[in-house]
């Protein structure tokens, strides 16, 4: 089939998804497709590479520039036009307001501090796209609307970006030549990623959807949910068909599972979760900062379990690599957007593949214990508001704990406008707002 027929049929399947969400949910109007595009984006490649322009991180793009801009600026006007309470907000989620309010302080000792405030930028967009799903009638129902828009619109994409257009949506590994499928990610395990927390949101949606059958008006919904499962599971294998080709994704979906059915069950014998979670969501950041200082993997033969090498796939060399640069600015790190440069990405490697890691490069332990504060409190105000086994905030509980696994080999901490952490701050938002308390109200959006 030629490539651009196979793209136009596609772009009509994904319009016939669309057209079936929108009926189905009643989600529309300019805000929703504005936090729709912005999640899409966010988890893409970017549209410089779609238009072959050569830049550098230093450089950036002038269409993301643009974009992000017009996103932003049509943000502010309707929250403007709708009378939104900014301060009141802003009290209620202090602490993201505190990490914004460092990074932009950071700026000041970074060595690019021009470079480093043009980053923060797109930091503050996520703040209006946050303020966005709150000034819509029904906040919950919006955020669930939007991400199933997202995933309707990316993997269908990504599947004929692979299969047709090569050039975007295929990459070869530079040591050993592998074939990798990044779709409409940068890199494969950003599609891996994305289609782990696809997964998770299909299936909690596919199994709460059958939980309760008296409320749909039609299967139809349960049957694309369920084709996109299939699509997500599908790229998340990758072109070997192999559940280890991203591990971390693996092992982050595998994690969030276990963490709603262990929630769940919880939940349905009425025990409180208490500290518990809490204590493991600490665990979990303390062996996550720990492995990259200390430079080594603490658990013999895990690597091998995993089918990787002893470095876990060169991670440890990085870590190894970077930790010099860690001990000089371990306080405060070199500012918000001030490490990596094209340089550094070309000699040691394109992040330092743990979250944790990579946030003491940038904001220093400081930073560190902010998002690490901001997580915890996370996880603490969603266990409380849990008071039946189809809570959404089981949902957001096993996401949570996706996010903080995933970092261990990969970076998303650090930072709000990738869209893993973008899922995370909309339902930290969400949560402070007090939006999962009608529980009736959430079987019927979900």
């Amino acid at each position: 089939m030629p490539p651009h027929l196979a793209l136009i049929l596609v772009i009509g399947f994904i319009s016939i998804l669309l057209y079936i969400e929108v009926k189905w949910s009643g989600e529309t109007g300019l805000a929703i497709w504005i936090i729709s595009l912005w999640l899409l984006y966010s988890g893409s490649k970017g549209l410089g590479v779609f238009f072959k322009i050569n830049t550098t991180i230093e450089a950036g793009s002038i269409p993301d520039r643009y974009f992000l801009l017009g996103l932003g600026v049509f943000g502010i006007l309707i929250l403007l036009k709708r009378r939104f309470q900014w301060q009141l907000t802003f009290k209620k989620n202090w602490l993201f307001m505190l990490i914004l309010a460092y990074m932009l302080l950071s700026v000041t000792w970074s060595s690019v501090p021009g470079i480093s405030f043009r980053r923060w930028g797109r930091e503050f967009i996520v703040l209006i796209v946050a303020c966005l799903l709150l000034s819509e009638t029904n906040p919950l129902k919006a955020f669930f609307s939007t991400f199933r828009k997202v995933i309707y619109i990316y993997l269908p994409l990504s599947l004929v970006l692979i299969k047709y257009f090569p050039a975007f949506g295929r990459e070869y590994n530079r040591w050993t030549g592998e074939l990798m499928w990044v779709g409409m990610a940068s890199q494969k395990n950003g599609l891996a990623l994305f289609c782990a927390f696809s997964a998770i949101f299909l299936i909690w949606s596919l199994w709460k959807g059958l939980g309760n059958r008296g409320l749909l008006e039609s299967k139809l919904p349960l049957l694309v949910d369920a084709s996109m499962l299939v699509l997500a599971i599908y790229l998340m294998t990758g072109p070997k068909r192999t559940i280890n080709y991203s591990v971390t994704s693996f092992l982050s979906l595998l994690t969030g599972l276990i963490a709603v059915l262990i929630v769940k069950q919880t939940t349905k014998k009425q025990l409180r979760l208490g500290k518990g979670v809490i204590a493991v969501v600490l665990l979990i950041i303390l062996i996550g900062t720990f492995m990259p200082l200390s430079g080594k993997i603490q658990v013999k033969g895990l690597a091998q379990i995993l089918g990787r090498s002893e470095t876990l796939t060169g991670r440890t060399d990085i870590w190894n690599s970077l930790l010099p640069y860690a001990k000089k600015h371990m306080i405060l790190g070199y500012g918000y957007g001030g490490f990596w440069t094209t340089y550094l990405r070309e000699t040691i490697a394109s992040n330092a593949h743990n979250g944790y890691l990579d946030t003491i490069l940038t904001m220093g332990l400081i930073g560190l214990i902010l998002f690490s504060c901001f997580l915890i409190k996370f996880v603490s105000v969603s266990s409380k508001l849990i008071d039946n086994e189809w809570n959404s905030a089981i949902f957001f509980l096993g996401i949570i704990f996706m996010y903080l696994v995933h970092n261990i080999g990969e970076t998303l901490l650090g930072e709000f406008q990738s869209l893993p952490s973008a899922l995370i701050l909309l339902m930290s938002f969400l949560i402070n707002e007090g939006h999962l308390q009608n529980n009736k109200e959430e079987i019927s959006v979900t």
